[in-house]
């Protein structure tokens, strides 16, 4: 019998242990809490600030071109005639270039947005147009592909006026 109450005081004193100790390194743990029952962290979360939204402009609204209502320009294998098509239902600014790089001066334009067509805005050597079938007396031939680009003929009244460059993604090939 005389172990027993042996047995709990021993128990009593290492269960309890070094308080000091244990406060300690509870303070540390949770500086900055004000109830010992909720441990804070002292590393906080940061939250980015939401992005300021920008204000864009009616015109620019239009002229954003919605990826599943995309139109492109039609090569036809039979004649090599490339045509695009007029689709107020569609997006599509296709523009035609002096060299096979986007970089280079802008012949041609072909839009469904009265704000590039309109006043030829891109100032495009040979116009800008709703579709090809608004060029007058105009047409437009494949030649060839280009790296990137494919390249065609400008030609009018049955005369080659020069070579123009569109970009492989506005261009898709019919039989």
């Amino acid at each position: 019998m005389n172990k027993l109450p042996l047995f709990l005081f021993l128990l009593v004193i290492f269960g309890c242990g070094d308080t000091q100790k244990k406060n300690a390194t509870t303070l540390a743990d949770t500086s900055g809490s004000t109830n010992n029952n909720q441990v804070e962290s002292t590393k906080r979360d940061s939250v980015k600030p939401a992005p300021t939204k920008i204000e864009k402009t009616e015109a620019d609204v239009q002229n954003e071109i919605n990826e599943e209502f995309i139109q492109k320009a039609i090569i036809y294998r039979s004649d090599s005639s490339l045509n695009i098509f007029g689709n107020i239902r569609a997006d599509y600014k296709i523009f035609g270039y002096q060299k096979p790089d986007t970089n280079s001066r802008k012949l041609l334009l072909v839009s469904v947005f009265t704000s590039d067509v309109k006043d030829n805005p891109y100032r495009c050597e040979y116009g800008a147009y709703y579709s090809s079938n608004e060029m007058e007396n105009t047409r437009l031939k494949y030649v060839r592909k280009s790296g990137d680009f494919i390249e065609a003929n400008l030609i009018k009244d049955e005369v080659i006026l020069t070579p123009i460059f569109f970009h492989k993604k506005w261009v898709e090939f019919k039989d």
